[in-house]
């Protein structure tokens, strides 16, 4: 386990009351409302095996087809534009966050070869990474009981204009359970130093338990009875990829506006689990927007900011405090 992390439980750990202040709200009132987000990223968005000879020598005006994995962004970097010519270019796609397989966009011609191969020292210094890490902390609370707390954390990295590039998100789950004789009155010191001795062996964060964290019950059932089949660690690669491109306003109004009451993402790939309520809601989605949610819930379906976890403030928070890499 992280020795990061590590640091960050024990300290918790000394905490006597194990209380924490009530998680930040998400104040997006400064950000623009973004457009929705692309429908069918990929898991691992790699560029086409097609597009070498494309952007190594394209006439002024061709027609580049977007293949899986492609993101708008993604296709302006690769023939050196910047987002806005690329739109401008192309003004029937009304949401450059929606784009799909065989989509055809008009590209500018790029340099030869070596000339796209080789960036300018300006180009280079306009590139820049920032990274930034968040955490947020929050009681699940049942009933009148704290069952458990969970530490959210999201490491990232933005480019120069807030997107992001690159996100990893986990969640450290405490229970009463991984507390052996710290929290009886009548355990003696050793008891409790040989449970902080024994904390990196035995704690695990959720990517870190992998599929024994069960929550398809794969394993204490025999069967994955969830929606997607989808273990927690592979729905949230399925989320981080998906929000790529993305700067953090676009990705916390997209959690707005497509998740139902309990904060998960409309099931438009199982139209039979959708409420009253949901139907209302989803009605109004243009059929762009009920595709992108049946591609999200056949990989994601479970909450992003809920009670038991804060990826969304995680998330922010990693925002506020980014900085430049060096």
């Amino acid at each position: 386990m992280k020795k990061a992390l590590s640091i960050v439980l024990l300290v918790t750990l000394i905490i006597s009351a194990m209380t924490f202040p009530a998680a930040a709200e998400v104040d997006v009132t400064s950000w623009a409302t973004p457009a929705a987000p692309t429908a069918t990223p990929s898991a691992t968005p790699t560029a086409p095996a097609s597009a070498t000879a494309v952007t190594t020598n394209v006439p002024a005006g061709d027609v580049y087809t977007v293949v899986s994995g492609d993101l708008f962004w993604k296709i302006a970097a690769k023939f050196n534009m910047t987002i806005d010519e690329l739109a401008k270019l192309n003004p029937q796609v009304k949401n450059i966050n929606m784009i799909y397989v065989g989509d055809k966009l008009i590209v500018k011609a790029v340099a030869a070869a070596p000339a796209a191969t080789t960036p300018t020292a300006t180009a280079t210094a306009e590139r820049k990474l920032y990274h930034g890490f968040g955490e947020s902390a929050n009681y699940r609370i049942r009933g009148e009981f704290k069952d458990n707390l969970n530490i959210t954390t999201a490491s990232v990295i933005f480019d120069q204009d807030g997107r992001i590039v690159d996100l990893t998100w986990d969640v450290m789950e405490i229970t009463y359970a991984l507390f052996p004789g710290w929290l009886d009155p009548a355990a003696d010191q050793a008891t409790k130093d040989t449970f902080v001795a024994s904390i990196n062996d035995v704690w695990e964060t959720k990517r870190e338990e992998g599929y024994a964290y069960d929550m398809t019950h794969l394993i204490s059932k025999g069967a994955a009875d969830n929606l997607t089949k989808k273990e927690w660690f592979e729905q949230l690669d399925y989320y981080e990829s998906f929000f790529k491109g993305m700067t953090v306003a676009e990705v916390v109004a997209w959690n707005e506006k497509y998740t139902d009451a309990n904060g998960r993402p409309y099931k438009m790939a199982y139209t039979e689990k959708l409420t009253d309520a949901d139907k209302v809601v989803t009605a109004t989605f243009t059929a762009e927007e009920a595709a992108m949610l049946v591609d999200v819930t056949t990989s994601a379906t479970m909450a992003l900011e809920d009670p038991h976890s804060h990826f969304i403030t995680a998330l922010v928070e990693a925002y506020e405090a980014r900085e430049e890499i060096k």
